[in-house]
């Protein structure tokens, strides 16, 4: 079931470039080839059992994309080929693909986005959650159609849909839960000055996971944005949510921090929920030779255990060139999981997360550039006294094709 879902997308994909296709519309298409090189002492990120291993990842990607009057298009590839010399058990190909198409009309716009991500779970997953169990591949694919009624150039409503679907290599003896999800969001957009935008967005998500466990999250928010001056900008949404879960002699799966220890189960139908509050900040700012912004944020998501998580987050990023050719940047992530009042799951994966990562840029030759940088992962759990700690290093040799472009 889970294969025609992927066959859908990949035909949705397919039928949103043919329908950004015109005659005179020009593709663009950019490739780049990767190859890095590192090491890291902790590849599955345990607290028991660590393994460590060099690695090898040869990364060829693409950006493409194409735009008529009334239509476009535009997408990401990317293919991850990784190999730990010493742990080959461990090897992995990995795919991340991203399109995104439009279509517009004398005053609406349609548009379609897709999504596929097929990698493990310290990749795309830990960068949305701060928050993993295990190292299991993971396969999630996405579908987002969207309508936009345009009143006039300052204001416009546009109401989506987005169905995700997200599995695992082994659920049976992890702990692990496949889920689906289904989101509607209605969102009124107004820009009242050129440098001012106000948002209102409602939006509900009902997700349903393989323990037979219904859960529903829905909020309302508003929000600004707002350029301070040419160099500065920011923005500030917050609202109310609410979480319900439904479950019906559920098996819950029980760690003690990243250790699976087993099932319980939930006897008979029952029902929580419970309300808090969900926010997002961000401010930026441009300097001469760099670049730093900041941002907080608290949301609901779904978990590897298929319950909703409550994650609240603090990111950092900071880049600066040193010279026309060389930059140096920091990245730094806090990111706390706390489960709501309602979930089955209790406090068994209540955790922090910490992530800092420096690094260099060096474009030695046009094309062609020079990475290298270090990235430490920790995860400290309520419910254990072992945290998980993470370092890998890499070096990176970058060259980006010159854009090829198809005229049709």
């Amino acid at each position: 079931m889970r294969n025609r879902g992927l066959i859908r997308l990949l035909c949705l994909a397919a039928l949103a470039a043919g329908s950004a296709s015109a005659p005179a519309a020009k593709w663009e298409i950019d490739p780049t080839l990767r190859l890095q090189a590192g090491y890291n002492d902790n590849v599955t990120m345990r607290a028991e059992k660590e393994v460590s291993s060099p690695v090898v990842i040869f990364s060829p990607s693409a950006r493409f994309g194409v735009e008529t009057p009334r239509s476009g298009l535009n997408g990401d590839l990317r293919f991850d080929f990784r190999r730990f010399t010493d742990q080959s058990n461990l090897d992995d190909d990995n795919v991340r693909l991203s399109v995104s198409s439009f279509y517009g009309m004398e005053q609406s716009q349609i548009g379609l986005d897709l999504g596929l991500i097929k990698d493990t779970t310290l990749d795309s997953e830990l960068e949305q959650t701060g928050l993993v169990f295990n190292r299991l591949d993971r396969l999630q694919y996405s579908a987002n159609p969207y309508w936009s009624w345009i009143f006039n150039v300052r204001t416009r409503l546009t109401l989506s849909y987005t169905y995700t679907d997200v599995s695992y290599s082994d659920t049976g003896n992890t702990g692990y839960v496949d889920f689906t999800s289904n989101n509607g969001q209605l969102s009124l957009v107004h820009m009242p000055t050129e440098r001012m935008t106000l948002t209102l967005t409602a939006g509900q998500t009902r997700s349903q996971n393989e323990g037979n466990v219904d859960s529903t999250f829905s909020f309302l928010q508003g929000g600004a944005t707002y350029e301070l001056s040419d160099t500065l900008s920011t923005s500030l949404s917050a609202g109310a949510r609410q979480t319900k879960s439904e479950f019906d002699n559920s098996p819950i799966p029980i760690y003690s921090g990243s250790l699976f220890q087993g099932f319980i189960t939930v006897p008979g139908q029952s029902e929580n929920s419970s309300t808090g509050m969900v926010f997002r900040a961000s401010l930026t700012k441009r300097f001469e030779r760099g670049r730093s912004n900041i941002s907080a944020s608290r949301n609901v998501t779904n978990a590897a255990s298929g319950y909703l998580t409550e994650i609240t987050r603090f990111d950092t990023n900071n880049s600066y060139n040193l010279s026309p050719t060389f930059s140096v940047n920091l990245g730094f992530t806090i990111a706390r999981s706390r489960t709501p009042d309602d979930s089955p799951v209790n406090s068994a994966q209540d955790r922090d997360y910490y992530e800092i990562t420096p690094g260099f840029d060096w474009e030695f030759e046009e094309f062609w550039r020079i990475s290298a940088s270090y990235r430490y992962r920790k995860q400290i759990y309520d419910n254990s006294s072992k945290d998980t700690a993470q370092n890998a290093t890499y070096l990176t040799l970058t060259y980006r094709w010159p854009r090829m472009t198809v005229s049709r």
